[in-house]
């Protein structure tokens, strides 16, 4: 079966779908209290009217899933790798939540880090960005409010060192 959708019903007459609809979607389907990110957000269509939404809980579902059996990695991690070019994005993305994006050496952060080092980045960041937010709420921010980090040039290793 085909679907083909038109244009949306809002939520302003000029709305129309695009990327900004998959989390004004999200926002809609999940009844969710917070501010929209953007104004694009709050301007896209949504897809609700197209998803069918259960009032019981499936039955056809496996309970237990089977064991695997094959190794995901046979030959085991190879933690003292160069980064690939999706690990550096991956790491790039990471210094965004810490605030490390402001430094000389983005966007250069992570050439020079191995798989190991680049994972204890990418764990000390989002460790570091939950912190934050934790402490702007309870500093007293809204919930809805987007934290910005800033680089903290005592607390841990420079990027420079990798």
């Amino acid at each position: 079966m085909i679907l083909v959708i038109h244009g949306p019903d809002g939520p302003t007459p000029y709305s129309q779908y695009e990327h900004s609809s998959i989390p004004a979607t999200v926002k809609k389907l999940f009844n969710l209290k917070s501010n929209f990110l953007t104004k694009r957000d709050a301007w896209a269509g949504t897809f609700e009217k197209y998803f069918y939404i259960r009032d019981t809980p499936r039955d056809d579902c496996p309970e237990t899933l089977p064991e695997v059996n094959t190794a995901l990695r046979p030959y085991g991690a190879r933690e003292d790798s160069s980064l690939s070019e999706f690990q550096m994005e991956l790491i790039q993305l990471a210094s965004q939540l810490n605030g490390d994006y402001v430094l000389n050496s983005y966007p250069n952060i992570g050439k020079r880090m191995t798989v190991k080092e680049a994972n204890r980045y990418a764990e000390d960041a989002v460790k570091r960005f939950l912190e934050a937010g934790k402490a702007a709420l309870k500093a007293g921010a809204n919930e809805s409010a987007i934290v910005t980090m800033r680089p903290s040039l005592t607390s841990r290793v420079s990027v420079e060192s990798y």
